[in-house]
């Protein structure tokens, strides 16, 4: 009677031997190492997803600051402006009352002018008339 073939009993042995050192030395190791990295990982992406967090509140935070400064320039150039128009509108009323009171000291004098004007013309107009009477007629009229 022949032996049975215990090749296929070896193979399995060696299989068997093989995958626990393997599982021992390469396949635990590694395993721990991926865990790690995938810990890392998700550890990262939970601080990535804080720090962007952080980010938009810091970026609403400079908007907000950003819009009350706009804000602020905008009120204190209103402010401005009011103060300069208020300004011009004192110039022009003192340089307009100035201006009325130069026109009516021009117009008294004008009606001074006039007045001496007339009783200069009431006071030569005879005469006046009797000169171009007698220049017209060509001789003397009394």
């Amino acid at each position: 009677m022949q032996l049975p073939d215990l090749s296929l009993l070896l193979v399995m042995v060696i299989f068997w031997a093989t995958y626990l050192v393997l599982r021992v030395f390469v396949l635990g190791p590694l395993g721990t190492i991926l865990e790690e990295r995938e810990r890392a990982v998700a550890g990262a992406t939970a601080a990535l997803a804080g720090m962007l967090d952080q980010e938009k509140e810091t970026l609403a935070g400079i908007d907000r600051r950003l819009t009350e400064a706009r804000r602020d320039a905008l009120a204190a150039r209103h402010a401005a402006r009011a103060e300069a128009n208020a300004k011009r509108q004192a110039m022009l009323d003192d340089a307009r009352e100035k201006a009325r009171l130069v026109v009516a000291d021009a117009q008294g004098a004008l009606e001074k002018d006039i007045e001496a004007a007339r009783a200069e013309l009431a006071k030569n107009a005879r005469a006046t008339a009797l000169e171009i009477a007698s220049l017209a007629l060509g001789r003397r009229i009394a």
